[in-house]
């Protein structure tokens, strides 16, 4: 009985170990195929990228007025009440809201459950 154990144990052993070293040549093997695909991307968008120019003085001028306008507006409060976007009228904006919250009603349990059957 105890060679049986001892067989068993052994077997275990030798097993676990050969799993856990085909499973670490798997892992180089996969790490390598990852390395050669960085490198041949990076060949091939090297290879495509065209040629940047630097932009001209009035597209800077352009695009630091844009981001400035931008944070401008960011900073600036929310104004009180519900957002209304602005092709709707003001009265128009309760039925959305109320529209709005019969979608989000839908979805939640009944009242007076906890959602258990």
């Amino acid at each position: 009985m105890i060679e049986n154990l001892q067989f068993g144990a052994l077997l275990m052993v030798v097993g676990m170990t050969m799993v856990f070293i085909i499973l670490a040549m798997l892992w180089g093997l996969i790490a390598l195929f990852q390395q050669i695909d960085r490198r041949m991307f990076a060949r091939e968008e090297a290879r495509r990228a065209p040629k940047t120019e630097e932009p001209s003085p009035e597209l800077l001028a352009a695009i630091v007025v844009a981001v400035h306008r931008y944070r401008l507006e960011a900073a600036q409060p929310e104004r009180a009440g519900p957002r209304v976007p602005k092709r709707l009228k003001p009265s128009q904006a309760r039925w959305v809201a109320v529209g709005r919250a019969y979608q989000l009603r839908q979805n939640l349990p009944p009242r007076g459950t906890s959602g258990r059957k």
